[in-house]
């Protein structure tokens, strides 16, 4: 199943992605892109299996909060991968 990722610009070094990646549930898909960009592993997970904080995901413009890495995606989804930002 091909979905369409957006990564934010501050897990890819200033440059945002956009994607199409395989897998069945969001975290499938997270786990494919960290195949293929192995330095994003520490940006987006605290610890095997758990998000960092600051990072936010959307199905279709929907929070996938709170179970983000099981939910489930289809063909032609559009997953965005959000940073959360502070500063000034």
């Amino acid at each position: 199943m091909s979905v369409k990722m957006n990564l934010h610009p501050f897990l890819n070094d200033g440059v945002e992605l956009q994607l199409e990646i395989e897998g069945k549930t969001v975290g499938e898909c997270l786990n494919n892109v960290i195949k293929r960009y192995p330095a994003m592993e520490k940006k987006l997970f605290a610890k095997k299996g758990e998000l960092k904080g600051y990072v936010e995901i959307m199905v279709n413009s929907k929070s996938a909060y709170p179970n983000e890495l099981i939910h489930p995606v289809n063909n032609d989804d559009v997953v965005s991968v959000l940073v959360f930002l502070a500063g000034g």
